[in-house]
Order: C-alpha cells, then sequence, then structure tokens
C-alpha cells in the first residue's frame, strides 16, 4: 500500500516539477537553445537587446506549445477527477467514455461555422458544446447501469464510433482550414499559436473552477446517494453542473490539442493514492499532475524519434491501456 502524503508537500514537488518541465520543455528542440538564449528572449521582450532567431523560436513556437501541453494536461486531469466523483466510478476518464470524441466532433462543427481565418474561439464553443451534450448523454446511461465497467464499456464503444465518424469528416472534408486527421485522433501540440491557445484557456479556467467549487459535495456523494441527499446535497443538480464543468474543460482541451486519452484516468488514480480522496486536494494536486504528464509526454514525443515527432495520443495509450486492463479485471474480482 502507498502512503498517504501531506498535501503540502505534494503541492510543493508538483509544483517544482511543472517548473522544471516547462523550463526542460523550451530548451527541447530541433533548435539547439540553451539557458541564455531563454534569457536573452526574456529581456528582448522586455526591450533589451537585439532580436536573434531564438527569441522568434521561443516565443512564437515553444512557449505556446509548452504552455498549452501544462494547460491541456491539466485539464484533463481535472475533467478525470470531476467524472470519477460524479459518476463514483474511479475507471472514468474524458477519453474512455466518449465526451473528447464528442468534443472533436463539435470542434468540426465549429470550423465549419467559423469564417476562414476567423478566431478558433468558436471553434471551442462547439468542442464545448459536443462535450457536454455526451456527457449529459452518459448520466442517462449511467441511471440504467448496474456496473460501472458496464458504463465505460459503452463510453469506449461511442467513444470509438464518435471518433470514426470524426475521422471519415475531416478526410472527406480535406480543407487546410481543418487540422489533420493525425491530431483529431491521437493529438498534438506541433500547431498550437497564441491565438489557438488564448482562445482555450478561458474554457479550461472556467469548467476547471466550477468543479473546485464542488469539491466537497463531490466528497459527500462518494458516501452514497441516499447519504448524499440526506446532508443537503441536490444530487441531480451537482451531477449537471459537474458534466457541464467538464464538458467545457474537454472542449478547450480538444480544440487545442486534439483527442488525447488516458491522462484523466492514470494521474488521479495515482495521486489519490498519494494524497488521499478528498477532492479539495485531489482536483488541484490533479491539476499539476496531469501538466507535468502531458507537458512531460510532449517532450519525449517530439525528441524521442527526431526529427519524427510521434504523436502523443500513441505515447498516452501505451502507457495507460495496462492501468485501464487492470482496473477492468480488479473489478471483475
Amino acid at each position: 500500500m502507498i502512503q498517504q502524503r501531506s498535501p503540502r508537500v505534494a503541492y510543493w514537488l508538483l509544483g517544482t516539477g511543472v517548473i522544471v518541465v516547462m523550463l526542460v520543455g523550451m530548451l527541447a528542440g530541433s533548435v539547439d537553445v540553451g539557458l541564455s538564449d531563454l534569457w536573452h528572449m526574456v529581456g528582448y521582450r522586455f526591450g533589451v537587446g537585439e532580436e536573434r532567431l531564438t527569441d522568434s523560436v521561443l516565443w512564437s513556437i515553444r512557449l505556446p506549445r509548452v504552455l498549452a501541453g501544462l494547460t491541456a494536461g491539466a485539464g484533463l486531469a481535472v475533467a478525470g477527477v470531476a467524472l470519477q466523483g460524479v459518476f463514483r466510478n474511479r475507471m472514468a476518464d474524458p477519453h474512455l467514455i466518449g465526451v473528447a470524441p464528442a468534443a472533436g466532433l463539435g470542434a468540426v462543427a465549429g470550423i465549419a461555422l467559423t469564417a476562414a481565418g476567423g478566431s478558433p474561439f468558436i471553434m471551442m464553443a462547439g468542442a464545448a458544446v459536443g462535450g457536454v451534450l455526451l456527457a449529459l448523454l452518459m448520466r442517462r446511461i449511467a441511471e440504467n447501469v448496474t456496473d460501472s465497467a458496464q458504463l465505460v464499456l459503452v463510453g469506449i464503444a461511442l467513444g470509438f464510433a464518435l471518433l470514426a465518424l470524426l475521422g471519415a469528416i475531416v478526410l472527406a472534408w480535406d480543407s487546410p482550414r481543418v487540422p489533420t486527421f493525425n491530431f483529431w485522433v491521437f493529438g498534438g501540440l506541433s500547431g498550437v499559436t497564441w491565438s489557438t491557445f488564448g482562445a482555450a484557456v478561458p474554457f479550461v479556467l472556467a469548467g476547471a473552477a466550477g468543479v473546485v467549487t464542488m469539491g466537497r459535495s463531490l466528497d459527500i456523494l462518494a458516501l452514497g446517494e441516499d447519504e448524499a441527499r440526506h446532508l443537503g446535497v441536490d444530487v441531480a443538480r451537482l451531477r449537471l453542473l459537474t458534466l457541464v464543468a467538464v464538458g467545457v474543460i474537454v472542449g478547450g482541451v480538444v480544440g487545442l490539442a486534439g483527442v488525447i486519452g488516458f491522462i484523466g484516468l492514470v494521474v488521479p488514480m495515482l495521486l489519490r493514492a498519494w494524497i488521499g480522496p478528498a477532492h479539495r486536494h485531489l482536483v488541484l494536486v490533479s491539476a499539476l499532475g496531469g501538466a507535468i504528464a502531458l507537458g512531460g509526454l510532449d517532450i519525449l514525443a517530439r525528441t524521442v524519434a527526431a526529427p519524427v515527432e510521434i504523436p502523443i495520443g500513441l505515447i498516452t495509450a501505451i502507457g495507460g491501456a495496462p492501468v485501464l486492463v487492470w482496473l477492468l479485471l480488479r473489478r471483475v474480482r
């Protein structure tokens, strides 16, 4: 058994980890960059020194990509905690129950409604709507299944169908306005710009803030629905608001980084064993852990086989799929 540690220790360690991942992410890549180049870029942004090529690389390409990876990872982990809490199912994950693929379809619909060269905000809004609708559908499905593993299996089936439909639409559309098939199906951060990052952040932050405010109610819900109602929790309202928050988070993440699985499953599972199940700490600690996980995996994706970049969703699946199998086998026993 893993000994639970003080949340304060987790905050310090994971906070330090986020800084380290951010620093390494800024330095790693096909263009050789050192710490002196990083400091020069910071100085140049404040009007000190002459512009270098590395300033443009760091500011326009690497910094938005690194920040996007941290934000997407944090959002997926928070969404995973929320789904696991509201469904009382530790196998719940935005990708596994179909929310992320639905958000991808919503994003493509948003692109269709956006004029060429327009703001990516409408794409993010479409992704959020798709994510919310699927999350609410899974809420209805959860009322008609008797086993938590069945909910996940239904979600996986829906997710595969939606992902296949998304891929078919993208391949048939074949427009430079639409990100590539690999982006939607496997995820990636190579195309992140300040514009897309700025459009996604409000969705992720707003949804995450909503989950944080519902932390205490999710703790009470863990005792059981009847006990929660007895203690004054409006269970139906809690589920509705939590799933809307999850859909908004996932919409922002998918619009920013595509469909990436298993971060919302593995990170909360590990950190719950480390600091305990209390949501007031688990949500925030998971955000830090998710940022480290996805930010670190993005560094691996763009360096391990350089100059070829491995889709980050493949890496998360390689690590996350065995965890899902283990959880399912435990449930069967």
